[in-house]
Order: C-alpha cells, then sequence, then structure tokens
C-alpha cells in the first residue's frame, strides 16, 4: 500500500492510500474503487479483498491525516450546507463547520483524479465509488452533481436522514437523465432502523442505531430507490439481513468490487 498527503487547492489536507494489484495491468489500466472515510473503513476493504480474491481492482482511499473519525471534517467534505440545525454528532458535542461538499468532490474528481490517472495503470472508464454513512450521502450528492464522474456508485447506508432528509426533497426535482448510464447499488442493514414497521424486534427505544439519527434508515433508503425507479434510474438496492450501520461496509465493499469488475473495458 502507497500511502501519502495530498493538499487541495482549497489548502485542506487529504491522506491518499493506493492499493495497486500485483499482478500487470491490462491495456487499458485497472478498475479502481473510490473508497471515502478510508481512515476508518481501509480495514473493511481490505477484508472484502481478502474473502474475494480480488486481484485485478485498484483501491484509492481518500481519508483525512486524523486518527479516526473527525465528524467536523466529515460534515464539511460530505454534506451541503444545512437548511435545518443536524441531531449533535454521534458522541455528543456540537458540530464547528458546516457543509462544503462541492470543494471536496471539485478536489476528488478535477485534482486528486488526473494526477493519479497520470501517474499510475488506472482505467478512467472503470471507476467505482464508495461511500458508508454521511460518505454514502456524498456519493448521492456525486451522482446528482457529477452524473458520469464515475461509472459506478455504491451507497452504502447513506444518511438520507440528514437535513430533514433534504436529499429527497432534491431528488424529487432532479432531472435525472444524465445519471442513466451510471450503475448505482443503494445497500443498508436490516439492523439500522429503530422505529417504524421495518424497526427489527431486538431493537427498543434509542438502542444502537437510534444514536446515529437513523430512525428509518430503512424507510429512507427503500424511499429513494423508488423514486429513482421512477425516474428512469435501476438501483440495485438491498437491504442487508443482519447486518448493522458498522457491518455492512464489508459486503458494501465486496459490492463494488463485483461492479467495479462487471464494468465494460470500452466504459460505459
Amino acid at each position: 500500500m502507497q500511502r501519502d498527503i495530498r493538499t487541495s487547492a482549497r489548502g485542506r489536507d487529504y491522506e491518499i492510500r493506493l492499493h495497486l494489484p500485483q499482478a500487470a495491468a491490462p491495456e487499458a489500466g485497472f478498475a479502481a474503487i473510490w473508497l471515502l472515510d478510508a481512515n476508518t473503513d481501509w480495514a473493511a476493504m481490505q477484508q472484502a479483498l481478502r474473502e474475494d480474491g480480488a486481484a485485478d481492482v485498484a483501491i484509492v482511499g481518500v481519508g483525512w491525516p486524523v486518527e479516526g473519525k473527525d465528524q467536523d471534517l466529515r460534515r464539511r467534505d460530505f454534506t451541503l450546507p444545512a437548511r435545518h440545525a443536524p441531531p449533535a454528532p454521534h458522541g455528543g458535542g456540537e458540530w464547528h463547520v458546516d457543509g462544503d461538499c462541492d470543494a471536496f468532490l471539485a478536489f476528488l474528481v478535477d485534482e486528486l483524479r488526473p494526477a493519479l490517472l497520470r501517474a499510475h495503470p488506472l482505467d478512467p472508464a472503470r471507476q467505482v465509488l464508495l461511500g458508508h454513512s454521511l460518505g454514502g450521502l456524498f456519493a448521492l450528492h456525486t451522482l446528482m452533481r457529477r452524473p458520469r464522474a464515475f461509472a459506478g456508485v455504491v451507497a452504502a447506508s447513506p444518511s438520507i436522514w440528514w437535513d430533514q432528509a433534504a436529499i429527497l426533497d432534491a431528488a424529487e426535482a432532479h432531472d435525472w437523465s444524465r445519471a442513466q448510464a451510471t450503475r448505482l447499488a443503494l445497500l443498508v442493514g436490516a439492523e439500522e432502523q429503530t422505529a417504524g414497521p421495518e424497526k427489527p424486534p431486538e431493537i427498543e427505544g434509542e438502542a444502537r442505531a437510534a444514536t446515529l439519527g437513523m430512525r428509518h434508515m430503512v424507510d429512507n433508503a427503500a424511499a429513494l430507490a423508488a423514486l429513482l425507479q421512477a425516474r428512469g434510474i435501476a438501483p440495485g438496492f438491498g437491504v442487508l439481513e443482519g447486518e448493522t450501520h458498522a457491518s455492512v461496509v464489508v459486503p458494501a465493499a465486496q459490492a463494488a468490487l463485483a461492479m467495479a469488475r462487471a464494468l465494460p473495458v470500452d466504459g460505459i
């Protein structure tokens, strides 16, 4: 694994991790997965690689030069400016920044990716974006803002609830025609919902996922999947039995690997 620090045009530092297969690169380059939250989700991605036996997919991990989750950095880079005050971050405390995800998207697509494509044998037509939680929300935002930036998008347990589910309103009004060629997987753990008819019986009151503001996690994902289907997008929607907000990352990484491997060499 290669690991270094990149500074964006806005002067923001990111830690970039790069896994390249040991096999010889195809003529067009390796398919690549862009993994968000690499600070915490790199281990899950490596587990998926081991279990999958993947030897033909590169991984670009994008995180920050900090230990663990920095919720302010995640809010800054993964969300839009909020219309409403969001719940306190997991673990308590307060938010100290607002959303600025368009700046992060510009860094990812217009600064970092061209540099890595110049330096490494990566196929620009076979790129998959994988985000979890707030990162999953950002993945959906990317699909709306830059629909052909990635050939595939995997949104795992996306925080659709964020800002009183503003993304559902945005998706309702959005023109999805340019995103119809992009593959989308929308995944959520069956154990994530804490209210409503989809709540697992073993989750009571404010236990577990409720502390992350995910009272209607499954309902929200299903609503978005239905909306997209009505707009001509065919998401691979899955409610993963037995998976929680934390454990869903490994099967999501496996889904991203399968998606990357299935992308045609000639692009979308």
